[in-house]
């Protein structure tokens, strides 16, 4: 009887196996056409352009702070790109919306629907007193070593001079767009956008603007889609997380630090904490990653194929390696991260309250409402108070359909430009394109450039850089679908 069981496992064993490796021997990469004729651009030319834009400090601190200096230097920086790009400007002359641009560039048809082209001109901070750790000096611009380096070089600087370069060169040309081609560049997507293009979203919808599609920062092209894999991929985001901010205030007995109660704020704040970050949200491939995993599977090594080929099986292992990566393992649940404390005023008085803010980017299967509620019952303290922070808030956004019109002029521009597959993704952070969503058919977030598992940590860090070589490319990408937009 033994015997007969366990043949009769080992026969579905064998069966198991034979199907894995039938599925990963059977799948097959995605046809990508070959790029086309790489596009001529003056890369030397546009590491100085990015160069002279870095130095400009239109830092976005928030609250208040600094905000002068950061205005001025947002005039500064319309002045700069006045005068680089001066064909650009008289082809599409800008409107002003507080400190930020709205160019418009009429095109010959006027019965097709717009589309918007996105990028930012404010940076984040650099962390005060490690200005000593960067190689280049953070606001250097400093071209060296087959880099540009500073803040904003990534994020995001390097994208409004590439979108700029190549409108100059065909305004130059003399050429017109077959629809209307609009460029938002906002003051402040760094502390929520509300002045830049939120309020140019909110003209544009006063007018009844309606996008075709608009195209802001996000994915790029991964060296290492998958950890083993290294043939490269573009990821195009197809939706983007929410964003909450929650404030707790926990409350407790005030007093002399040389007569402490039980009943200490801080300590209740501190279990509060550590109840939420206690209580992660599921993790879970979604339809998004999948359809990602699809397109990387044929181009893994076979073992690698033979886990990414049967997810219907392995997808527990899958989601186990996202993990291990805190960037791919943020597209697959709701990100739980506790960013500021306050409380007390001097080393011996016991504070009767305790503050500290807890951000949420929020995964498309929750929303708003369920993650205070997710919230509120991993505290479970009366005494806890729970606050939303509406500087910046936002559910998920909804995701485009890969078959969509949008997607396909999007991926045909970056195959023509990189010749690699293209798969969707979830932009995990924060854009300003989620402001358009009410005025857009579809809203998508792609940055075209090279990106290595090395360079995710020098977005809003240490070390930001772009890499010259990688300026020729994003040039040609936005060149190309300027041009070819039908």
């Amino acid at each position: 009887m033994l015997k007969r069981v366990l043949a009769g496992v080992a026969s579905v064993f064998v069966i198991l196996a034979a199907v894995m490796v039938g599925r990963a021997l059977t799948v097959s990469a995605p046809a990508v056409p070959e790029a086309a004729p790489p596009i001529p651009v003056d890369v030397n030319l546009a590491a100085r352009h990015l160069s002279e834009a870095i130095r400009i400090q239109t830092v976005s601190y928030g609250d208040g702070v600094k905000e002068k200096e950061k205005e001025s230097a947002l005039q500064t920086m319309q002045q700069w790109l006045a005068q680089t790009y001066p064909g650009f400007h008289e082809a599409a002359g800008p409107e002003k919306f507080n400190n930020s641009l709205l160019f418009t560039w009429i095109g010959k048809n006027p019965n097709l629907a717009p589309v918007l082209l996105m990028a930012h001109m404010d940076v984040v901070p650099v962390v005060p007193g490690t200005e000593k750790d960067w190689t280049h000096a953070p606001f250097s611009g400093d071209v060296a070593g087959g880099f540009v380096w500073g803040r904003g070089a990534i994020d995001d600087k390097g994208q409004v001079v590439a979108i700029c370069e190549a409108a100059e060169r065909l305004a130059d040309s003399g050429f017109q767009p077959e629809r209307t081609i609009m460029f938002a560049f906002g003051e402040d997507e760094e502390v929520g956008g509300g002045k830049g293009n939120g309020a140019i979203a909110a003209a544009l919808q006063s007018r009844g603007t309606h996008f075709a599609w608009v195209l802001d920062e996000g994915s790029s092209v991964l060296s290492e889609p998958y950890p083993g894999v290294r043939r490269p991929i573009a990821v195009i985001a197809t939706a983007e997380k929410g964003f909450l901010t929650l404030e707790l205030t926990a409350h407790g007995t005030g007093g002399h630090a040389a007569r402490p109660s039980g009943d200490l704020a801080v300590a209740r704040l501190s279990t509060a904490i550590l109840n939420v970050t206690g209580h992660p949200f599921p993790s879970d491939l979604d339809d998004i990653q999948r359809a990602k995993l699809a397109v990387i599977a044929p181009l893994a090594p076979f073992a690698q194929r033979l886990v990414l080929a049967n997810l219907w099986l392995t997808a527990p292992l899958v989601v186990r390696e996202y993990q291990t990566n805190p960037e791919s393992a943020a597209t697959l649940h709701t990100t739980i991260s506790p960013t500021m404390l306050n409380a007390g005023v001097k080393e011996n008085v016991i504070p009767p309250t305790a503050q500290a803010v807890i951000n949420f980017r929020i995964h498309p299967r929750d929303n708003i409402r369920s993650v205070t509620n997710h919230v509120q019952d991993a505290i479970g303290d009366a005494r806890v108070d729970i606050a939303e922070r509406d500087e910046t808030i936002s559910e998920a956004t909804k995701v485009v359909d890969t078959g969509s019109p949008a997607f396909a002029t999007i991926a045909n521009a970056v195959t023509e430009t990189f010749g690699v597959p293209v798969a969707p993704e979830i932009m995990t952070g924060a854009t300003d394109s989620r402001h358009y969503l009410p005025i857009a058919d579809a809203v998508l977030r792609f940055r075209p450039v090279h990106t290595e598992p090395s360079d995710v940590a020098r977005v809003h860090g240490t070390n930001e850089r772009l890499a010259v070589a990688d300026l020729g490319p994003a040039i040609a990408f936005y060149t190309r679908l300027i041009q070819e937009l039908k």
